[in-house]
């Protein structure tokens, strides 16, 4: 057996230096675009690549493919809960998907997962494949839908930019909060193991969780998302409106006024595409920077793994704090538009690159509370 991960670790090892040698120049332009802050003009040095376990167990995860015909075993759950008594609460529906032979004496994880604008829970579940992660790994995966919404905005967006729906104890956010006490009375569940991720405004709706229920969340990740506190100018709505941001030192003091006597905030995983036209590269960079600078994680680190899943390249990178879990860890993909990479073919969905929905379970996995 130990030949075996021998005989394997070096194979990776000539797959990730054939890769290096053959792309260098586009990997060079690759992580310069990458890794450049353009918020500050700080550029971070390349270091040598560094072949670790999590390697192996990322080009695995990359590369599985999303089986757009597979049958979930599991039992489905159409719920929905009333509305609270605090501001803006409103009556949600959700769905609740637990694995093949799950039973009430077995505490699983809880991942929750966020449509986007001009979807449905329906939409997200059907895009992303988690149920087939799901059934394989056992856990509980939960789909809310926004439902109703009382202000003006995109069909089914979530409120990520509107303070009463980001702050605890009202509105969208705190619904979220509500949502999960419910699965937790009614399923068994690992409270030291339960994550969001989202998609989007979605995504923008997982960070705003994270900031206002620091004690709820293990982790999280945001897949094409924002900074919290962004305005609703931080998105692409025309060629003709031009795009602002708030400052890093704006943000991090609105993530601070949030987080004050509500816990600390749980790792993030970042996910975007450099060709994502409506949330651009310079979104997921700032959140990534307010996450570092409020994580403290060192920008000296190890340089990204580097791979190339059906003809689309990626890099992952991790940003480390002491000996602990990673608090801050990135996937930058290329050419891929708007939506979630890797998963079954929608309206919102690329089949191409690396698997996020896998690489995001690998990420909680790692990264309980």
């Amino acid at each position: 057996m130990n030949n075996y991960y021998k005989t394997f670790s070096t194979r990776i090892q000539r797959f990730f230096g054939a890769v290096q040698r053959n792309k260098t120049s586009r990997s060079q332009d690759f992580e310069s675009r990458s890794t450049a802050s353009p918020a500050n003009g700080e550029t971070e040095a390349d270091s040598a690549q560094v072949f670790t376990p999590l390697d192996e167990a990322l080009l695995q995860a990359a590369t599985r493919r999303s089986n757009p015909n597979y049958s979930p075993s599991g039992n489905s759950y159409e719920r929905t809960i009333p509305a609270g008594s605090y501001t803006l609460s409103l009556s949600r529906e959700y769905i609740v998907y637990t694995p093949t032979g799950y039973s009430v004496d077995e505490a699983l994880p809880l991942v929750m997962v966020l449509h986007g604008c001009r979807q449905t829970h329906h939409d997200i579940r059907a895009d992303t494949g988690f149920e087939q992660i799901a059934d394989r790994e056992r856990f509980i995966v939960v789909y809310p839908f926004v439902t109703r919404y009382l202000d003006v905005r995109n069909q089914n967006c979530w409120g990520w930019w509107l303070r009463d729906h980001i702050r605890s104890g009202s509105g969208e956010v705190e619904d979220l909060r509500s949502i999960i006490e419910q699965v937790q009375q009614d399923f068994t569940v690992d409270n030291a193991r339960i994550h969001i991720a989202g998609l989007s405004s979605g995504a923008g709706m997982s960070v705003a969780a994270l900031v206002a229920h620091g004690k709820l969340f293990a982790s999280g990740a945001s897949v094409a998302g924002l900074a919290y506190g962004e305005s609703v100018r931080a998105v692409r709505v025309n060629a003709f409106i031009s795009i602002r941001y708030h400052s890093l030192k704006k943000t991090v003091a609105k993530v601070k006024k949030q987080l004050a006597g509500k816990g600390k905030l749980a790792p993030l995983l970042i996910v975007q595409s450099h060709n994502d036209k409506t949330v651009e590269f310079q979104a997921a960079m700032n959140l990534r920077d307010s996450w570092l600078a409020l994580k403290r994680a060192k920008k000296e680190r190890p340089a990204p793994v580097v791979g190339k899943t059906q003809e689309i390249e990626w890099q992952y990178r991790q940003f480390p704090r002491g000996k602990g879990p990673t608090p801050v860890e990135t996937l930058l993909v290329d050419e891929l538009k708007h939506g979630w990479i890797g998963g079954n073919e929608g309206k919102f969905s690329e089949p191409r690159g690396p698997n996020v929905s896998e690489i995001i379970w690998l990420f909680f996995k790692r990264h309980p509370r």
